[in-house]
């Protein structure tokens, strides 16, 4: 199945399963939040069940032990805040999207910078016929709605999502979609909120000045579900 074909049919998904929604993404999201106590007992419940699952590893072991999950959170909103757009930062995901696109369930990318290289993609051991792709093109109203929902879905294994800024409000939201869809998103965006809440925040640029001709992802773990942390590490790429 070519690009086109996977876009059409990315399109046809979201259609059928949402153009009927009489609640709008975000109505839903505000009501489930008004439901969610605000006590210090649930956010600590909370935070220990995301802290307690063995995550998915990284392949890069400084990193994988510096996180409590010895990998990426198996569930959850991952923040990639990188200033830089040349998807190098995929390399922080690779094991996960390979574990997530074997099953049944969907992988989607909403408003990629670039289009994904679909050989590439396959000989990195990802299931392209479990991948769809909403273009850069979407409007970004639209794009947050698509987001929200896929991740409230059950339909969908990962969602990965890209845009410029999103405020902690919007954050909240998608954390709690994820959680209520059980599912791993993971957003792209360029600027860092001081207090975010999302289950892990990871801040990366590229290095391409390695006397070894190699790049090298600069990654700094920022917050850990809500808890401020300032691990670095440089970790080398091909």
């Amino acid at each position: 199945m070519n690009r086109q074909q996977h876009i059409r049919q990315s399109q046809r998904i979201i259609s059928s399963h949402w153009k009927n929604d009489a609640i709008s993404a975000n109505d839903e999201a505000s009501a489930y939040i008004s439901r969610v106590p605000s006590s210090e007992p649930e956010h600590r419940f909370t935070t220990e069940r995301k802290i307690s699952e063995r995550g998915i590893p990284t392949g890069f072991s400084s990193l994988d032990q510096a996180l409590p999950w010895q990998g990426l959170p198996t569930r959850g909103l991952i923040e990639v805040v990188c200033a830089q757009r040349d998807m190098t930062e995929l390399q922080l995901l690779l094991p996960a999207l390979q574990q997530r696109s074997q099953g049944s369930q969907s992988l989607l990318w909403i408003a990629p910078p670039y289009s994904p290289h679909g050989e590439s993609l396959r000989q990195s051991g990802i299931n392209l016929r479990n991948s769809f792709i909403i273009t850069a093109q979407t409007q970004c109203n639209q794009a947050l709605w698509s987001i929200e929902k896929a991740l409230q879905s059950k339909e969908c294994s990962m969602v990965l999502a890209w845009q410029n800024w999103l405020s902690a409000r919007v954050l909240r939201r998608l954390e709690l979609a994820a959680r209520h869809g059980d599912t791993l998103g993971v957003v792209f965006h360029r600027r860092a909120q001081l207090q975010s809440p999302s289950t892990l925040q990871l801040e990366v640029s590229v290095s391409t000045d390695l006397p070894s001709g190699k790049r090298a992802l600069d990654v700094t773990v920022r917050q850990v579900c809500g808890q401020p942390q300032d691990s670095r590490h440089r970790l080398l790429v091909s």
